[in-house]
């Protein structure tokens, strides 16, 4: 797979302090603890909603001092999100949707080292990340056939869970350091139609996602998972970093390997385990020997420690050809 994929953001939480304050204040209201005594606690100003065109929206929260963005800037004005911006053509759309507020810009500060903590920025800190990749699978049937087949995969300790409506698989739901997601942009467009917000979507660009057979595959990086890694700060982050992330957790990657259309066509020592798992008959070997064969078949989209259900057995054995996409010059002039 190139690595020059086409990864863009699809969802940003981020904040800055500020230190002379004196900023203008925004909020959509405040919060109040009072104690027995009639003592305020703590005062918490709520984020401000911003409404933009086609019903979009992010939120933007400043005390005076610190300021606050949360939400989808690919999507704000846009009828649509298909296609996104990298991280720093998002920076630079944040941040001009701050001076229109009169608040000031993202900034990545000085750099400074500390023993315990390491490197770090005085500038913007980075709470969340979602990036995303477009796919086109060549048809809504080998969409939802690849969703099925990856719904019998683990991501490192996580089994993929598929959703009720067999459009989603979702890895990590509820973790605090980073949740995953495969589903089909055709069917999640369609559903968000019925919405306000949605129903600014062209019959364009969801006809291109049905004859594409178009999935997404998405991770939101958490605070954790941002802090361990290097990535919580502005100054610390650029696209290629991301870039390796996505990269080194992207389970559409390895998929692309997958050339083989029946367990012939497999290297003969693990012709025997690939059936006796096909088939659910037991596989006789040890621990290790185990270990060493599920890795080698999960490079061809099998995972022997699922047991095979054999309503996936047709899928398994087909051959869909995964292309990344990139934005098409008639929805780059048209739509962003």
């Amino acid at each position: 797979m190139t690595k020059q994929m086409p990864v863009f953001i699809d969802y940003l939480t981020i904040r800055q302090v500020h230190s002379g304050g004196n900023l203008p204040i925004i909020n959509g209201g405040r919060v109040l603890r009072i104690d027995s005594d009639g003592e305020i606690e703590y005062l918490l100003d709520t984020r401000h909603g911003l409404e933009g065109s086609f019903d979009s929206r992010v939120e933007v929260r400043c005390d005076g001092h610190q300021v606050e963005f949360s939400g989808n800037i690919s999507r704000y004005g846009r009828s649509d999100n298909l296609f996104g911006y990298t991280f720093a053509e998002s920076i630079k759309r944040i941040n001009a949707l701050l001076a229109s507020l009169g608040l000031p810009p993202f900034t990545a500060g000085l750099p400074f080292i500390f023993a315990e903590k390491g490197l770090t920025w005085s500038g913007a800190k980075v709470s969340r990340i979602d990036i995303t990749c477009n796919y086109a699978t060549g048809s809504m049937q080998d969409c939802e056939a690849l969703l099925r087949n990856m719904a019998g995969q683990h991501v490192g300790r996580q089994k993929g869970s598929l959703s009720v409506n067999g459009a989603t698989v979702e890895y990590g739901r509820g973790s605090k350091y980073v949740y995953g997601k495969l589903y089909c942009k055709t069917t999640e467009l369609k559903k968000h139609r019925v919405k306000k917000s949605g129903q600014h979507v062209t019959d364009e660009v969801i006809t291109f996602c049905e004859s594409h057979g178009v999935i997404r595959e998405e991770f939101t990086l958490k605070s954790r998972f941002l802090l361990q890694n290097g990535l919580a700060y502005l100054g610390s982050i650029t696209d290629a970093k991301l870039l390796e992330v996505y990269n080194m957790r992207t389970q559409l990657q390895r998929l692309e390997a997958v050339k083989y259309e029946n367990f012939n066509d497999l290297p003969k020592h693990l012709r025997a385990t690939y059936v006796s798992w096909k088939f659910g008959y037991p596989i006789e070997l040890s621990r290790a020997a185990f270990y060493r064969h599920r890795s080698a078949l999960l490079a061809y989209g099998v995972d022997i420690s699922i047991p095979s259900n054999v309503q996936m057995l047709p899928i398994r054995v087909k051959t869909i050809t995964l292309t990344a996409l990139s934005a098409p010059d008639w929805y780059v002039q048209k739509y962003a």
